[in-house]
Formats: C-alpha cells, structure tokens, sequence
C-alpha cells in the first residue's frame, strides 16, 4: 500500500502569522485609521465662479445661494458660495453692477452693511495686505463682532472689483494662524 506523507512544513513564525489570515483585517483596520488620522483638515479645492471671472481656492465644498440686496434705489442679485471647516466660514460672494454703478461706493456700503451684520463691537481696521491679482480696487479689513448665536467672532475681509462686479472674499470665526488660511487669501485672482 503506498501512503503519501503529509508534510507540516516548516515552523512559520508567530509575527508572519499576525499578517496571515484573520488578523490581517485587524492589522489593515488599523492602517486605515491612522490614515484617517493623518488626512488634511482642509481639502484646498481650485474653485471658479459659474457666472464671473473669479477664480479661488476653497477648503471644502461650498454651498450657494442668492438673494436680492439694494443699491442705487434698486436691487441687484447677491451671489454667495461659502462653507465651513474646522469652525471657520469661508465665504466668496459677488454682485454685478449696472451700467455705470460705482464700484468704490458699492465696496464701502458692503463694508458698512457687512459691519452691521456682524454687530462689530469696534470700527472695522483697514489691513495691509497685497491687492487681488488682476483686480481693479481692493479693500482689506478686519473685524470682530457676534454671530448669529452671540459668539464672538473675528473676521477678515477683502472687497474687490473688476469692471462690471463687486466681490468680497471672507473667513469668519474664532482666531486663526495665517498660514492655516493662506490658500483661501492667495487663489484669489481674476484673470
């Protein structure tokens, strides 16, 4: 009678063996979740305007919406794309003016209605900062005021324009380190 011998083989060692079968799921849960932990907060996406020359960088996804907003004894439409990342608003907005309406002005009655909005506690502070690439004016300021809850909030906002638009590019929320936001400031441009 021929018998075949079943080998065992030789001895695998106990660390081949936690990567070998069941406890390989465990080993692979444990790389994803700190895969996980390793992503960006902020996932810095390129983001242009549907209806403008705008071009920017947002870090999420941002949501739209409209309304109707006065100027000149008549009303224009107020575009909104803003979203929020690591309790901070980021907020790209813009109207277009009529013919002949004056940029200038519009900029500073946004600066004052935003003010308003914002319930500041201290006049707005112009800051130093670069013009937006290809715009005509722009206009940087900060302030601190409440939200809609009465939390104190800072925030930073930039009013520009081109020749037939006013926007306004803005972080809102508690303070920040600069460079955490910086792509949000730097992707702005109008070609």
């Amino acid at each position: 009678m021929n018998t075949t011998e079943i080998g065992i083989g030789p001895e695998v060692p106990k660390q081949t063996r936690l990567l070998c079968g069941k406890p390989l799921w465990g080993v692979m849960l444990v790389l994803a979740l700190l895969t996980g932990a390793c992503s960006p907060a902020y996932n810095w996406r390129t983001w242009r305007s549907p209806s403008t020359p705008l071009q920017g960088m947002m870090p999420c996804k941002p949501d739209v919406a409209q309304r109707e907003v006065p100027l000149e004894q008549r009303s224009v439409t107020l575009n909104l794309h803003s979203c929020d990342n690591e309790g901070l608003r980021f907020a790209l907005a813009w109207v277009s003016l009529p013919a002949g309406g004056d940029t200038a002005a519009f900029m500073g009655q946004w600066q004052q209605a935003s003010a308003h909005a914002l319930k500041a506690t201290a006049p707005a502070l112009s800051i130093n900062r670069p013009a937006v690439s290809g715009a005509m004016n722009s206009a940087w300021w900060s302030m601190q005021g409440q939200d809609h809850r009465g939390h104190t909030i800072q925030s930073q906002v930039v009013y520009f324009s081109d020749a037939q638009h006013v926007y306004q590019a803005a972080i809102f929320g508690p303070p920040w380190q600069d460079e955490t936001v910086a792509p949000f400031w730097e992707g702005l441009k109008l070609p």
